[in-house]
């Protein structure tokens, strides 16, 4: 399926109107971490064929009224690219999906990936806003968490970031991990905030099955739920005692330095995703590249957004994106945007979050609801119990 055709009109006139969002995946890492699932390769012999089925898939995906609002390199480890795959990328989808002017343009990087001259280059090529994965400030932990760098190094990464001219520059942290303690987190967040990004994702760690992690029982180096969500909850407060918005679950934003892009998954936006295991969310559509890089460049790229993930624009897809916000859902505009959510369907929902409100879990006045950070802590099983018809 050409991507093009699942836009309706009207979808296709929002997105040329405010940019629609592009993720490019770059499946290839140096090494994996014990805990990651996400889809990559160690092996780099393949990045040749990657980029020419990329560009390929980039290019299919032409259409004269849509251009990129904000464009995100994920991964694998897009910081191990080079100038010259960077430009053939960015002659792709200036073919295909113009970039706008001022568009947010990120990278995610891993800190010993770059050099001050790298992110001279990075910077030069149009990026705008960088993405460290750090993840703690204790060597020890970085070493369980099977990480290459050293806190010391991941420093260095994010003052020569700054010398480069990047003002937008987000860390990822991790709670929940081995060894990690009350002590050892405010160490941590010490010396994060000593460097004042302008955006910090905190995720807690989940150990995946099929993971190094779940097959070797790292939770029992762990701490227990009850403590890891004492340490969320610090964060929460610390943050926010510094001065970061917590815009979303996982994410805090010193003001204007919210996501642009990942704002688009979570309100439901469209996006385009390029490269294997890649989603994008078009019209009525969820679609995604299958996680299978041999296969991807089989097709030369165009297996791409072959296979039905999920319909979009759901009343409850609204509805779980849209409480994973801090500013919340309001069910009129949910009604307006999902015929699926009838008045019923509208009292339904209130019903079932008001003991939630009562409990301090969830804020709500019948019209418009969010989760309070204790609620967000739970949000799965607040999910699983609102959105149960």
């Amino acid at each position: 399926m050409n991507a093009m055709n699942a836009f309706s009109p009207t979808q296709a006139d929002a997105a040329s109107a405010l940019g629609t969002g592009v993720y490019i995946h770059v499946p290839f890492c140096a090494s994996k971490c014990a805990y990651c699932d996400f889809y990559s390769r160690v092996r780099r012999d393949q990045k040749e064929g990657y980029l020419s089925a990329l560009t390929a898939e980039i290019r299919r995906a032409s259409a004269e009224s849509l251009r990129t609002g904000s464009l995100f390199f994920g991964g694998g480890t897009p910081s191990l690219l080079e100038k010259e795959d960077f430009e053939r990328i960015f002659s792709a989808l200036s073919g295909s999906l113009p970039i706008l002017p001022g568009a947010e343009i990120t990278l995610e990087a891993n800190p010993e990936t770059v050099s001050p001259d790298s992110l001279r280059t990075l910077r030069s090529l149009g990026f705008n806003r960088i993405s460290f994965g750090v993840q703690s400030a204790v060597d020890r932990e970085l070493r369980a968490l099977g990480r290459r760098h050293t806190f010391a190094r991941a420093k260095e990464a994010f003052l020569a970031a700054q010398e480069a001219g990047f003002d937008n520059i987000s860390l990822d942290l991790m709670l929940g991990i081995p060894f990690q303690t009350a002590e050892s987190l405010d160490a941590t967040l010490s010396e994060v905030l000593a460097l004042r990004p302008q955006h910090l994702s905190c995720y807690l760690l989940k150990i995946e099955e099929g993971t190094p992690f779940y097959r070797r029982h790292a939770e029992k180096d762990c701490a227990s739920d009850d403590e890891t969500a004492d340490f969320y909850l610090t964060v929460c407060r610390t943050l926010a005692k510094a001065g970061y918005h917590h815009y979303e679950i996982s994410n805090f934003a010193l003001p204007g330095f919210e996501s642009r892009h990942n704002l688009k998954y979570w309100r439901d936006e469209p996006y385009l995703g390029f490269g294997p295991a890649a989603h994008s969310c078009l019209h009525e559509k969820r679609l995604y590249n299958p996680s299978d890089l041999d296969r991807y460049l089989a097709s030369d790229g165009d297996c791409a957004l072959s296979e039905d993930d999920a319909p979009a624009g759901t009343a409850d897809e609204r509805l779980m994106l849209g409480l994973r916000l801090s500013e919340g859902i309001s069910l009129s505009d949910i009604a307006r945007k999902a015929p699926d959510f009838t008045p019923s369907r509208q009292r339904s929902f209130s019903e079932k979050a008001a003991p939630f409100v009562r409990a301090g879990l969830m804020e709500g006045d019948g019209e418009h609801f969010s989760l309070t950070e204790r609620g967000m802590l739970v949000s799965n099983m607040l999910l699983a119990e609102l959105l149960d018809w």
